[in-house]
């Protein structure tokens, strides 16, 4: 897995875990991105499910001049709820460590930080569910 320094500003920081206990979901978002918002509530459904078997970290990739803007972004995850570490990604670091150029984004890895699941674009609850399942 990919390293996640280099966010200029982590919101949710107390809620950070050890990332090589327990399988990783990364999820690449910006405030901007409409889909986004809908999948977030899919991802805090997700949250509650494996509050204690999975580490979520939400990277903020902004694609719009407001998304750069970090009071509005925290403002946001307040809105949506999100009690997850968000790492604001305004200098595109840990995203070209990723390569990723979409939103929303998932990165699934695995207890040994391997790869295990990608996907971009909208995707189901029941089956993101299905594939953190598999590798718990």
């Amino acid at each position: 897995m990919p390293s996640l320094s280099g966010a200029t500003k982590i919101i949710n920081k107390k809620n950070m875990n050890e990332l090589s206990d327990m399988p990783t979901l990364i999820y690449f978002w910006a405030m901007s991105c409409s889909q986004c918002e809908q999948s977030i509530e899919k991802l805090n459904i997700i949250g509650n499910i494996f509050s204690d078997k999975l580490n979520i970290q939400a990277i903020h990739m902004p694609r719009e001049e407001l998304d750069f803007t970090s009071e509005l972004v925290r403002r946001k995850v307040k809105q949506l709820g999100i009690n997850y570490p968000i790492h604001l990604d305004n200098e595109l670091i840990i995203s070209d460590r990723f390569g990723n150029k979409i939103v929303p984004a998932y990165y699934l890895f695995d207890q040994q930080q391997k790869l295990r699941f990608y996907h971009a674009g909208a995707l189901a609850t029941k089956s993101l569910q299905g594939k953190i399942e598999r590798i718990i």
